[in-house]
Formats: structure tokens, sequence, C-alpha cells
């Protein structure tokens, strides 16, 4: 026998927290394995326990090297979703302007690439929510926004 599910009902509740890295104009982003290009923020999904600040920094270690600490990020923003199996995500961006040189990509089987980018650039190519904190961040600046 199946059971129904209600249509509003949660099933499951993601966290995830995503590092916008900006060094003037330019965005740090991550280009995904596979034949489409798609970009992604560095970071990922929340460990029990673990608080968004913890999981971006043992996040970002683990995918490009970089060992960022509390006081190098700003809280910016969260973003609420649902996807078609009911369940909730929740991503939490965090800004840094620290100098990030030495980049490597730990994680090749996700990553092909890691890159300063243009943040204009860098739009057409990253996921709904990481599009809209990245024209948010630039729309406090007046920059034209298209």
């Amino acid at each position: 026998m199946k059971t129904k599910v209600s249509k509003n009902k949660i099933l499951k509740r993601i966290d995830k927290s995503r590092l916008l890295a900006f060094n003037n104009d330019k965005l740090l982003v991550l280009e995904k394995v596979g034949h489409k290009r798609k970009y992604s923020l560095a970071g990922g999904i929340r460990k029990k326990k673990e608080t968004d600040y913890e999981s971006l920094l043992r996040e970002t270690y683990e995918e490009i090297g970089v060992q960022l600490d509390n006081e190098d990020l700003v809280y910016f923003i969260s973003r609420k979703s649902t996807t078609r199996d009911h369940e909730e995500v929740n991503k939490h961006y965090f800004i840094t302007t620290l100098k990030i040189d030495d980049i490597k990509i730990l994680e090749d089987h996700k990553f092909k690439t890691a890159s300063w980018t243009h943040w204009y650039d860098a739009l057409d190519y990253l996921d709904k929510d990481d599009r809209f904190a990245v024209e948010l961040y630039f729309g406090q600046f007046n920059k034209n926004i298209t």
C-alpha cells in the first residue's frame, strides 16, 4: 500500500554553505566535470553537529585545498528552495575578499578547474541560487546588471 505524500510536506532538509570569493570584479568558480560548461562555488552539504561556517571551512579545504578561518568570512544571505522530491534545500552564502592564490582541485571527480572569472561572465553557468547571490552582491554597488 502506497502512502500519499502531501504536496507541501518536506521530507528532508539539506543545508549547504557556499563561498563567494571575490577579487575586485572576479569571482572564484569551480568548473564541474561534464561536457556542458557549468560552474559551482566552493562549498557543500553541512554535516550533523557542524555550523554553516564549519561546513564551509571543511568543504573549501576538501575541494580546493584552501584553509580559511571564520574571521576570513562574512555571512551574506541564505536562499531556500524545494526540490521535486520534497527536499528543502537551504544555501548559506559567505563572502571573502581574502587573496587566494594556491588553489588545487582535490575532488577531480567533481571539478575540472578552478578559476577567477569576471562575475558577469560566470552568471550564465551558475545555478539560479548562486547566480542570484552574485547578482545581489554586485547590485549593492550599483553595477549594471542585466
